[in-house]
């Protein structure tokens, strides 16, 4: 999408999370296996973050429970809409950015 909808001002940034299999595994061994995963996306398709707060930081800061979770932000840099894990909805994050994407 971000090849796509770029010159219209979209923007995708994943944020990974340390994981308590990340914890158990070490930080090293964590970041090598974010590192081959993300190795294998086309690297223009998005911005990519490594967030290593414990869980309970950020799972109160961003309201969910799990992960992962998805947030579509509008041109305001306001939140639209936040999808958790249990809402979890492709088609409908899709359509949502398509929608703010063609709002000017």
């Amino acid at each position: 999408m971000q090849k796509e909808l770029g010159k219209q001002g979209f923007i995708a940034i994943s944020v990974h999370l340390l994981t308590p299999i990340d914890n158990e595994e070490g930080l090293v061994k964590a970041k090598k296996k974010a590192e081959s995963f993300l190795a294998r996306l086309d690297p223009s398709d998005m911005i990519h973050i490594w967030l290593d707060e414990p869980d309970e930081l950020w799972m109160k800061k961003f309201g969910v429970n799990g992960y992962p979770a998805q947030f579509v932000f509008n041109r305001t840099n306001k939140v639209s809409k936040k999808f958790p894990p249990e809402e979890e909805d492709a088609n409908a994050v899709e359509s949502l950015i398509r929608r703010l994407v063609s709002e000017k």
